[in-house]
């Protein structure tokens, strides 16, 4: 009983984030499989990296349409951009903490 209580805190203070989250964007569309595992992606790796994400329709903006319309899913972090189609978690991962 002790050494799964411990165990337990060990994993929360291990998945607890210091610091400020990194804010990121993923740019989508409705009824995008590409994008809704990209999504996916952002929430694994945000068990590890303290991440913050803002989900964008880019279909709601005719700008934003123009330009993402065929790179979509894009993960946008200040000013870098990551087309996210097929990345894994790891890739991803390297590229917030970068």
């Amino acid at each position: 009983m002790r050494g799964d209580i411990r165990r337990a805190l060990a994993l929360v203070r291990r998945r607890t984030h210091r610091g400020p989250p990194v804010e990121a964007r993923l740019l989508e569309k409705p009824d995008c499989g590409l994008c809704a595992e990209a999504h996916r992606a952002l929430r694994r790796v945000a068990l590890d990296v303290p991440l913050e994400i803002e989900r964008v329709d880019i279909t709601k903006d005719p700008a934003l349409f123009e330009r993402y319309a065929l790179r979509i899913p894009v993960v946008v972090v200040g000013e870098r951009e990551l087309d996210a189609a097929g990345v894994d978690d790891r890739a991803l991962r390297a590229w917030l903490r970068g």
